[in-house]
């Protein structure tokens, strides 16, 4: 019985290895989730900077004739000497500046899911098979089923003695 629980010990061990491993560990299910979240993220990110890019290289081509520079002057509120200027007072609005707008974009999680090594998934498994060979000696204990060794054979009782 004892080099059953000791098979079963590491079989059951080798198993627990394996499955934690393949779900928490580096190449496992959660990591690899977990990086393709990221690479969608990251390409998102590209797409986004490459059109800010696209739109800064349009509005350099504009600002470098003069039309476009008073064009880009009269957006940003600045006046030409025969202009009337009036100012228009907003009732609790509030505007946001450049600063502001640019805090309020998300930013990705900084809580990310970081792999199990190969130590700890072994340690895991190794306390996880403990506590089930444990279970099941004692369950067995409790049965009265020993080892096939150490039971006496059914017709022997000890108490027949031939001295012929």
């Amino acid at each position: 019985m004892t080099r059953k629980l000791i098979i079963l010990f590491f079989v059951l061990m080798l198993c627990f290895y394996s499955l934690i491993l393949s779900f928490f560990g580096e190449r496992g299910i959660i990591a690899n989730n977990m990086l393709k979240r990221q690479l969608k993220e990251n390409e998102y990110e590209l797409d986004r900077r490459n059109v800010e890019l696209e739109n800064l290289r349009l509005q350099e081509q504009e600002l470098s004739t003069e039309d476009g520079i008073r064009s880009a002057a009269m957006n940003l509120g600045y006046q030409v000497d025969s202009d009337d200027v009036y100012v228009f007072t907003t009732d609790g609005g509030t505007v946001l500046d450049e600063k502001e707008s640019q805090d309020i974009e998300s930013k990705p999680a900084d809580k990310t899911f970081v792999p199990w090594s190969m130590g700890k998934c072994m340690l895991i498994s190794f306390c996880l098979s403990f506590i089930i060979t444990f279970i099941l000696w004692i369950f067995r204990k409790g049965k009265g089923t020993d080892d096939d060794s150490q039971q006496e054979e059914p017709g022997d009782t000890g108490d027949n003695l031939n001295l012929d």
